[in-house]
């Protein structure tokens, strides 16, 4: 009997042990290549009229927590916080325009944060109804659940594409419902405003998309949304853990090739700010730097 219990127990972990790696460790290959122009980025940010944005405001709403192996395949299981921002791209006028919204307190709340700023949220919100532009990277509750639950939602001057529209489910625990906003249909990249641009990127949801803003005094911005999670992400090209990849329901090869030109195009261009979606660190460089300031 101990020698049967034995081989099975044998069995189980010969079994359980690929199946950890794929599902924890795993990294994977790009599946080709992704073109994201540096050059073509700058041309749209001048393709219209007008004075670029002098700042970018950034407020941190939330912070929800992953182990680190979700954050990045085969890391360690140590706990690491995911801050949630909204940023404010503010021209010499007074106008401004918001990139991602986050969630309130209610969605915080249910997906487990750790921290919510209410205040915050609630510039946030006040933020959305003069605001000349809304867009938003991707179709998630934490960057785009507070301009769905906007109470004047209707009347907001908010850049959706039909992408984002596309598979409702993804906002969950948000419903979608008939949302108006104006649409943004483009093919590969457009400028939505003086200095800033948006550049398709799908894979982790279907409408995801790259935000690049150029300041009025050249510094130059580019929002990655979830494309990565942490700035080691792209430097590594090491994606999420595949399970969060199998709930997310990514297009993980599309991920990893967005990673793999994130990486390029920010070894070429040091210059250039990028912004993982959720790294605390490179939030806390960015204010340090001046590049990002905090508060709308």
């Amino acid at each position: 009997m101990l020698k049967k219990f034995a081989l099975v127990l044998a069995t189980g972990v010969i079994v359980a042990a690929p199946s950890y790696w794929y599902l924890t460790a795993r990294n994977g290959t790009p599946a080709g290549t992704f073109d994201l122009d540096l050059a073509e980025l700058r041309r749209l940010a001048n393709e219209r009229p007008g004075a670029r944005p002098t700042e970018v405001r950034a407020e941190r709403i939330a912070t929800l927590q992953f182990p680190e192996r979700a954050i990045l395949a085969g890391a360690s299981w140590a706990m690491r916080d995911l801050d949630v921002y909204a940023f404010q791209a503010r021209y010499a006028d007074g106008t401004f325009g918001l990139i991602d919204t986050g969630m309130d307190e209610a969605v915080a709340k249910a997906q487990g944060a750790t921290f919510f700023d209410a205040r915050a949220f609630e510039r946030v919100t006040a933020a959305m109804e003069p605001a000349r532009f809304i867009v938003v990277t991707h179709e998630h509750f934490d960057h785009m659940g507070g301009v769905v639950v906007h109470p004047k939602v209707k009347s907001l001057n908010w850049l959706v594409t039909p992408q984002q529209l596309q598979v409702p489910g993804n906002l969950a625990p948000v419903k979608l419902g008939d949302l108006p906003g104006t649409r943004l249909v483009y093919e590969k990249a457009t400028a939505i405003a003086p200095g800033v641009v948006v550049w398709r990127a799908a894979g982790h949801t279907v409408g995801h998309q790259v935000v690049f803003v150029q300041r009025a005094d050249g510094q130059e911005l580019l929002f990655l949304g979830d494309v990565a999670w942490y700035r080691e992400n792209y430097r590594q090209v090491r994606e999420r853990a595949t399970l969060v990849t199998l709930i997310l329901g990514e297009d993980r090869g599309a991920v990893l090739a967005q990673l793999a030109a994130v990486k390029a195009l920010s070894e070429a261009h040091p210059q250039l700010h990028v912004v993982p979606g959720h790294d605390p660190d490179v939030y806390d460089e960015a204010f340090a730097g001046g590049w990002l300031t905090r508060g709308f």
